[in-house]
């Protein structure tokens, strides 16, 4: 299967995903990154830190009004949805047996923050009802 995209972050959002996942603990964060997608490569230009309904450390759930707010915003931008975010508190940063039960699309890339180790680890994955295949993404440098 050929990826939709490559997925590129400014680093300023990377390091946003960062804090949040860390403001966050013990529970879950969760949050949308939206941008568009030209030639091949999905371009981040939003970062949409949403409400983790379920407050929970080992699942999340997007509060509706967080979630409609960001959806707003990306209708009146122009944008879409390329990623969505969450973190594994306690874990490596690869789909659990739920996050692949909640798919919600194979169109968009799985960023998981795992947070076990001294230092965050980012992967990214694309979720489909075969199962996980790692997603290529990068860091851009510079200013957002």
């Amino acid at each position: 299967m050929t990826d939709r995209f490559r997925l590129t972050i400014p680093r300023a959002v990377y390091e946003a995903m960062l804090a949040h996942a860390g403001a966050d603990l013990p529970a879950e964060c969760c949050g949308l990154l939206a941008g568009t997608i030209d030639g091949g490569i999905g371009r981040v230009t939003q970062h949409f830190p949403l409400v983790n309904a379920l407050a929970s450390p080992t699942e999340y759930e997007s509060e509706a009004r967080s979630m409609f707010a960001a959806h707003k915003a990306m209708r009146a931008a122009g944008t879409e949805v390329l990623a969505v975010y969450h973190s594994h508190p306690t874990s490596d940063p690869v789909p659990s047996r739920r996050d692949l039960e909640r798919n919600y699309s194979d169109q968009v890339v799985n960023l998981i923050i795992g947070l076990r180790r001294s230092e965050p680890e980012v992967r990214g994955w694309w979720l489909t009802a075969d199962g996980a295949r790692e997603a290529v993404w990068e860091i851009e440098a510079g200013e957002w």
